[in-house]
């Protein structure tokens, strides 16, 4: 995946109000290394996929 993709969904996660240390606990990955994906891509799919998951958690 690519980087523009998990900016877009990290953006997402911050509009549904999501906290970081949920994000963090569920989809098993730091902020910081989010953040480096974003920066310098490509992103494991593993990694959009769990995000997704919080995503969709978050808004049942």
């Amino acid at each position: 995946m690519e980087s523009p993709e998990l900016i877009e969904l990290m953006k997402q996660i911050e509009e549904k109000g999501i906290g970081w240390d949920k994000v963090q606990e569920k989809a098993k990955i730091s902020h910081a290394l989010l953040n480096l994906y974003a920066k310098s891509g490509p992103v494991p799919v593993t990694v959009m996929k769990n995000l997704e998951k919080v995503l969709n958690e978050g808004t049942a």
